[in-house]
């Protein structure tokens, strides 16, 4: 046969590796003209370099392997278009989520050395309170996806026992490892009488103790500002950590409810340096 290259040839010719090339062959990106069925040996025809041209620039524009087996594939020139656009609006979006991770970066090197002057911290007793509660146990990546269908299993098992909540709703984080595989999270309601135990919620507490707390403004995003804030006044004021962090959402998202009016108490027991003893309810920055 003529016009037929071994397989280093056609990768020279191409700027495609031999090891790309029997890798798009097992896949059926880019099958040889010809094998020879004693050695092995693969060849090439010189009228695979377009379709080899089309390959190596997809894979240059991040295209996946799958999604250049559908636009190959394609009878028409629409499924090809299809398949280009999936891939337009993935790669928009990754963009938009990089200038998202960008905005966070510069948010946190501009971090001031202290407590930013708009983030006011202060101290608060809080009395043994009863609540309705429920398990959640998420990865961190799925966290927020997790706490929506939460809540509404908890105000789901209240409203069939008549019970309102008796203030904001939080979660508590009971695990201490936030890179564990799962993340151990208690959704909370309090209560003015203790919820029946059933298959959706159990009754719970939230222990008397004393609070650090902050106040976070907006959506989600950018928290952990307020957290490593909280933390470091923690720090600097010489407490002791006595129990699990917590979340109250003051103003939860809504609809209809602008991102920038959501509030969450971020609020840490704490021990102060004197001992656990109930001190009067104060502020401070």
């Amino acid at each position: 046969m003529t016009g037929l290259m071994p397989i280093g040839v056609f990768a020279r010719a191409t700027r495609l590796s031999v090891r790309v090339l029997r890798n798009y062959d097992r896949l059926g990106l880019l099958v040889p003209a010809s094998v020879d069925p004693d050695t092995g040996y693969r060849r090439y025809s010189v009228d695979q370099f377009p379709r080899a041209g089309l390959v190596r620039r997809l894979r240059e524009l991040e295209v996946p392997l799958p999604e250049i087996a559908e636009i190959l594939a394609a009878e028409t020139p629409e499924q090809t278009r299809a398949v280009i656009e999936r891939h337009r609006e993935r790669v928009a979006a990754r963009a938009a989520r990089l200038d998202e991770i960008a905005g966070r970066l510069g948010a946190v090197l501009a971090e001031p050395g202290r407590v930013p002057s708009w983030l006011h911290v202060y101290e608060r007793w809080r009395d043994a309170q009863p609540t309705a509660r429920i398990l959640v146990r998420t990865p961190l990546t799925g966290l927020a996806e997790a706490l929506a269908p939460g809540f509404a299993r908890l105000f789901g098992g209240l409203a069939a026992q008549g019970i309102a909540p008796a203030g904001p709703v939080g979660a508590r984080y009971l695990s201490d490892d936030l890179d564990a595989a799962e993340l151990e999270v208690e959704l909370f309601a309090p209560v003015e009488r203790p919820p029946r135990p059933t298959a959706a919620i159990a009754a719970g507490e939230l222990p008397g103790c004393l609070l650090a707390a902050t106040v976070h403004e907006g959506g989600y995003d950018d928290i952990e500002t307020a957290y490593r804030s909280l933390g470091r006044w923690i720090a600097e004021h010489d407490r002791a950590l006595a129990g699990p962090a917590e979340e109250r959402y003051l103003v939860s998202p809504a609809p209809g409810t602008p991102t920038a009016a959501l509030r969450t108490e971020i609020a840490w027991p704490v021990r102060p340096p004197s001992g656990p003893s109930r001190p009067a309810d104060k502020e401070t920055k």
